[in-house]
């Protein structure tokens, strides 16, 4: 057992040595976080998958506002309840606590609310599992605000990882001045493939980058679906096939059957487990339109964060579907698009603010009376035409 001295120094030694070689570059959300922060009125929980730069966000806020850090994962600290070194650091005069992977310690949920009940502390924390964190007792729930930090975007990633400054621009604005955005900003096209099979995550991209985000997916349903894998041994199993038959499809509904028949899993359990991916964050589920009770019955659209289906498509030697990954793009920027099906008929792909969109290559066919908007690879801003790449920089 470390006594206290031990302790403080240990996190005092380690938040000084990753401070010093934090990024200065901020996400998107770091402003509206740190505001959460600064209104000193609940905790912060930040959730999110591994790699999308929770640790680097959680630093440059606990910089910023004068609090100490520490991993509640750190080996070092495993001889220590965390609720024994939240109250050192509180004695020791600390009242902004930042807490990383605070999910892997047993009761901090329990923690945290008698920590805030107890004490004019507040508490901002991390979390990869983001079951874990979604899933907060009522108790707790009503004393944090949780957030999700989603992977970066295409003009954040650009940011960060090719030193472009680029601006956030809103949805109207591009539909306003496209031409002259794709003629200020279309240098960055020659990226977007790059984005396609190494973008969202934020590892370093060497030659292990493949590797390593085979690996993140493992940790994730070893670690953070262990509650489920105790009713389920196969489960494992049963998520890879998933996730590679979401991965090697095409623009297309996968229906729980077709998932069902892939894993030889039945629906009901299929559902449960589709479920639970989702709000893990390793599958993208997006509704069909509409907010009635037969169009909440219709059947999902699957996708995958990027760049998860590049890795897994690479791992299986298969290149993945180009129009798959348009749409995967278009939806993961577009946040909060509903896909549009109607039978037989031929439809847009997406609708979103009353807009409706077609994604396509640079040749798609317009489709002027369904659609609103041909979004399209390619720099061509005629009629209604918007490139596909411009969608990278919104707001």
């Amino acid at each position: 057992m470390i006594d206290e001295n031990q302790l403080l120094s240990i996190i005092l030694s380690n938040y000084e040595t990753k401070v010093k070689k934090v990024s200065e570059i901020k996400r998107t959300k770091y402003e509206y976080f740190n505001k959460i922060i600064k209104e000193n009125l609940y905790c912060l929980g930040i959730c999110g998958l591994r790699g999308v730069g929770k640790t680097t966000l959680l630093l440059q806020l606990c910089k910023e506002n004068n609090g100490i850090y520490f991993n509640a994962d750190d080996i070092r600290l495993k001889g220590m309840d965390l609720y024994e070194i939240i109250m050192l650091l509180i004695n020791k005069g600390y009242t902004k606590i930042f807490i990383d992977e605070i999910h892997t310690r047993k009761d901090w949920d329990f923690i945290v609310k008698n920590v805030y009940d107890q004490k004019n502390i507040k508490i901002c924390f991390t979390g990869s599992s983001a079951i874990e964190l979604k899933t907060l007792k009522a108790d707790l729930s009503r004393r944090t605000v949780l957030e999700e930090l989603p992977p970066a975007s295409l003009r954040e990633w650009l940011i960060i990882k090719k030193g472009i400054e680029l601006p956030e621009i809103t949805l109207d604005e591009i539909i306003k001045n496209k031409n002259e955005l794709i003629i200020k900003y279309g240098h960055t096209l020659q990226y977007l493939n790059e984005y396609y099979t190494r973008g969202g995550l934020l590892y370093e991209m060497g030659t292990s980058f493949h590797k390593t985000v085979i690996s993140t997916i493992e940790t994730t349903i070893v670690k953070d679906l262990s509650q489920y894998k105790k009713f389920d041994p196969e489960l494992e199993e049963v998520i890879f096939k998933i996730l590679y038959a979401i991965a090697t499809s095409r623009p297309m509904e996968l229906s729980y059957d077709k998932l069902s028949n892939i894993t030889n899993t039945n629906k009901s359990e299929m559902m449960r487990i589709i479920q639970i991916l989702s709000m893990s964050g390793i599958i993208i589920r997006i509704k069909h339109e509409g907010n009635s009770l037969k169009s909440a019955r219709k059947e999902y659209k699957y996708y995958l964060p990027f760049p998860y289906r590049a890795v897994l498509c690479e791992n299986l030697n298969v290149i993945p579907n180009i129009g798959s990954l348009r749409e995967e793009f278009f939806i993961t920027h577009v946040n909060g698009c509903d896909y549009i099906k109607t039978g037989n008929k031929e439809t847009s792909d997406f609708i979103y603010k009353n807009k409706k969109f077609e994604i396509g290559g640079w040749n798609k066919k317009n489709k002027k009376d369904i659609t609103d908007y041909l979004v399209i690879d390619g720099m061509d801003t005629t009629e209604n035409k918007i490139p596909l790449l411009l969608f990278g920089f919104l707001k």
